[in-house]
């Protein structure tokens, strides 16, 4: 259920017309319950600039242009995907960007309800978050390193990079996630994609568990594995574990045929005869909607889904400011 908080905001201007002001692209900046306001396409630029570990930024639809981010802040857009219900377009970060948080940071980077199709580059970051966004590539250098991560319920459809440093951790849980790299990570509830062309690798110190591993090329022995379905890329593929938790399927079996290959299109939602190959390990069904946090696009903090402008101020130098923040409940 969704809830509706409509303000009406009357606001001094600094000139009698706003050309920024009529822009369908807003940010807000809360730093310290002092709200600031930012529109147009640079307006995430602006917003960061002015920002400080702990503030919060929050986006509306539209598209961005992408920052560089060096702030530890929690960022919030409308979301990954349109959203029918409410006719919520998400929110686009147009640019390949960076992100590099200084170790001695002490906030959390948290970012939910974001889209790009661009490449996100990560430096230096340590216990961020990420929630309900739809990534192309996140990639590391050789230098680089995320430490305890989190991603939930995102996107990654190209792949995710990671390097074999042994300051790379994260944890996945309901995410769809394509050529993983790197090693000491949690995979809970995940789909691995693939072309029925192509292979899937498997990372290193690693746990799958309640994953659907499509074209899986081979295991890693220092990895464990419980109860996933799995299929091979080749029929002399080894995927022989220490527990017999998990259930083969042949590629080809119509069963699976919808989960291969990326649209954002796709729910990648099991067939009934998928579900019954294998339950995993709580009894729920294995890949991204089953567990305790079943995969659902739709950001969990507040949105902003509309705002009108005046297109002049009045005569006392106001502003009329119409804007609609949706939460969910």
């Amino acid at each position: 259920m969704k809830k509706f908080i409509v303000l009406f905001v009357a606001v001094m201007a600094m000139f009698a017309t706003t050309a920024k002001a009529q822009s369908s692209l807003l940010a807000t900046l809360n730093h310290e319950g002092t709200i600031s306001t930012f529109y147009g396409s640079n307006a995430l630029i602006q917003a960061h600039a002015a920002a400080a570990d702990g503030d919060v930024i929050t986006l509306s639809s539209g598209t961005f242009q992408s920052v560089n981010i060096k702030k530890a802040v929690t960022l919030r857009g409308a979301g990954m995907v349109l959203d029918a219900a409410t006719q919520t377009e998400p929110t686009v970060l147009a640019n390949e960007f960076t992100i590099d948080i200084p170790d001695e940071t002490t906030q959390r980077l948290t970012v939910e309800g974001i889209y790009t199709n661009q490449t996100v580059n990560i430096n230096k970051l340590k216990n961020a978050m990420f929630l309900k966004d739809r990534f192309r590539e996140i990639y590391f250098s050789g230098s680089s390193y995320g430490k305890d991560l989190t991603f939930i319920h995102c996107r990654i459809t190209e792949g995710y990079n990671g390097n074999s440093d042994s300051n790379n951790s994260a944890v996945f849980q309901n995410c769809l996630v394509r050529n993983m790299g790197g090693r000491n990570y949690i995979f809970t509830n995940c789909l691995f994609l693939a072309e029925t062309n192509s292979s899937n690798s498997h990372c290193a110190n690693s746990e799958y568990r309640n994953c659907i591993i499509l074209n899986s090329s081979s295991i890693n022995t220092t990895s464990t594995y419980y109860n996933n379905l799995y299929c091979k890329s080749y029929a002399n593929v080894n995927f022989n574990v220490t527990n017999n938790t998990n259930v083969e399927v042949a590629k080809d079996n119509e069963a699976i045929k919808n989960l291969f290959g990326y649209s954002d299109d796709n729910e990648y939602k099991l067939t009934e005869a998928a579900k019954a190959l294998i339950k995993g390990t709580d009894g729920t069904e294995v890949g991204i909607y089953g567990g305790n946090l079943p995969y659902d696009p739709t950001p969990t903090n507040p949105q902003i889904s509309k705002f009108n402008v005046a297109a002049k101020t009045t005569a006392d130098g106001k502003l009329s400011v119409d804007i609609e923040v949706k939460s969910a409940e």
